[in-house]
């Protein structure tokens, strides 16, 4: 027995007091609306439903069955509602994965804009530059660099990224400007570590058209990308970076791009998210709105330091 099924067939029968008016709302026949009915009392073993010739009326058990069934068809509809809200209209708990530079120095000031555009929506932040489970971790979307290879993820690419090399205007007042690649050696330069590699990432540039790659000594590594970034504002020492993760230093002055001509391109940034995301309207008003605010930024460090030119 469908038990589900049957509580529909004896509640339509119980509101409209016949089985041949509960069969015509159902599309079912008047022998089916009996059978389901018979089966639902044999289960319980209780009779429900006191039948004559001429009507139907509910036993005292019945009537006490009846509001239990309106009970769980108004909870079913709820849940129903609450659902196709979900894919409607962006609500509910949005749990989202972004690495520490976007989250302090872009997002966390576009973050009310979007609030606001959807006062239903709660938003769950986990800073981590580290790429983690996103169906272990219950996460609904993640921005992620480079190339995604995981096939049960859906990628929505956001932008392109470069290379560039910067530091701030007080080291450099201090210690010079680098004139090529070969001079960063005689200059602090702070380096970037993914675990579990021991060293800094080599640096890249672009000369001649090709990309040359130097192992250089650096005197700070970090494996967070937003220490190494605070730590050239503050005149720490030469930066390699990707352009938006630095991009609001680079366009308030904080940070200044060197070697004209040298940049080299970067991994491309997405948006990710499991298959089941993109039926939500939570997870696709966030990566619009990431998506957005990455292109706005791309646009704005293009222009604060002419890397078109630079490439």
């Amino acid at each position: 027995m469908d038990q589900l099924s049957a509580m529909r067939t004896f509640l339509s029968v119980a509101e409209t007091g016949s089985f041949t008016r509960a069969a015509e709302a159902l599309g079912l026949s008047r022998a089916m609306v009996s059978t389901q009915v018979a089966a639902l009392e044999k289960h319980f073993g209780v009779r429900l439903l006191n039948r004559t010739t001429r009507k139907v009326a509910l036993t005292g058990v019945g009537a006490g069955y009846l509001e239990h069934c309106r009970r769980v068809f108004a909870d079913l509809k709820a849940a129903e509602d609450d659902l196709r809200g979900a894919r409607e209209r962006p609500r509910g708990r949005l749990r989202v994965e972004v690495p520490g530079a976007f989250a302090h120095r872009l997002l966390v000031e576009a973050l009310p804009g979007f609030l606001a555009r959807y006062p239903e929506l709660e938003v769950d932040i986990q800073v981590n530059d580290r790429v983690v489970d996103l169906v272990a971790g219950q996460v609904d979307l993640a921005l992620r660099g480079g190339t995604i290879a995981d096939p049960n993820l859906i990628a929505r690419h956001a932008v392109g990224s470069r290379w560039i090399t910067c530091a701030a205007p007080s080291y450099l007042e201090r210690h010079g400007w680098p004139r090529s690649p070969d001079d960063l050696r005689g200059h602090t330069l702070i380096g970037a570590r993914t675990p579990p590699a021991a060293a800094g990432r080599p640096w890249v540039f672009n000369e001649g058209g090709q990309t040359r790659s130097l192992e250089l000594p650096f005197r700070v590594t970090s494996d967070s990308a937003e220490m190494n970034l605070y730590a050239a504002i503050h005149g720490g020492g030469v930066l390699q970076t990707l352009d938006l993760l630095a991009a609001r230093a680079l366009e308030d002055g904080q940070l200044v791009p060197l070697l004209p001509g040298t940049s080299v391109r970067g991994p491309p940034l997405s948006v990710v998210y499991p298959p089941a995301g993109q039926r939500l309207a939570k997870v696709r008003a966030f990566a619009d709105f990431t998506i957005e605010l990455l292109q706005q930024w791309q646009r704005r460090v293009d222009a604060a330091t002419s890397l078109a030119g630079l490439a």
